[in-house]
């Protein structure tokens, strides 16, 4: 039995395997910044630094999320102060 040429180049490709998925990034560090005498490292992922450092010691100070963005605290238990999103684009902050 022949099988017609397209066919034998789909099997080929299902036999090659799923494309290659693309490497998992890690935030950027956006180093450190100090908000009410407290020191905290601030991190960026698919937004840039200059950008995420004002957007994250507004919201230490004050409490203010930026527009678009859904933010979240967390407790003492963990060194994570707040995490803001806005889709892929995310930014947060790690008590020092």
């Amino acid at each position: 039995m022949r099988l017609p040429f397209a066919s034998l180049l789909l099997v080929a490709a299902f036999l090659a395997g799923p494309p290659a998925a693309p490497a998992i990034v890690p935030p950027r560090d956006c180093g450190m910044t100090t908000v009410k005498g407290k020191r905290y490292n601030i991190k960026a992922d698919q937004i840039r630094c200059r950008t995420a450092k004002p957007h994250a010691r507004r919201f230490l100070a004050s409490g203010r999320r930026p527009s678009g963005y859904r933010c979240r605290t967390y407790s003492g238990s963990t060194a994570l102060k707040f995490r803001c999103s806005r889709g892929v684009k995310v930014f947060f902050a790690i008590r020092r």
